[in-house]
């Protein structure tokens, strides 16, 4: 996964925005959505600046949105789809078969501290 893939989560909602244009928020700090993401650059760009990387760096590949599968999944999501649901504060790190749940260490404490088929994951 690319270390500056970067996505933005709207607090609050189940939403997951789209990928921002790393070189508009370094520059601007304006979040714009990105076009498309180069790989050897590890970095995602709109329409505006990926010109002026294709001309200085000409022999590196970028991926528009048609190859959206070839881009990496954003930090921010991953951080956003292991948030606990209903304990906003903590990650879930445990599965319980019994009750077929992920769970946080807060949902172990309170619903799930009589089970003895909890799973740790990575």
């Amino acid at each position: 996964m690319a270390a500056s893939a970067q996505s933005s989560v709207d607090q609050g909602s189940n939403e997951v925005k789209d990928y921002i244009c790393n070189a508009c928020e370094d520059l601007n700090n304006v979040e714009t959505s990105a076009d498309f993401y180069c790989k050897q650059c590890e970095r995602f760009y709109c329409g505006n600046c990926i010109d002026p990387h294709g001309k200085a760096l000409a022999k590196h590949t970028a991926f528009g949105r048609v190859d959206i599968d070839k881009w990496p999944v954003s930090k921010k999501v991953v951080d956003f789809l292991l948030t606990c649901y209903e304990h906003k504060d903590n990650k879930v790190d445990k599965f319980c078969t019994t009750h077929s749940q992920l769970c946080c260490p807060q949902c172990v404490s309170d619903y799930h501290r009589c089970v003895n088929s909890l799973q740790w994951f990575s």
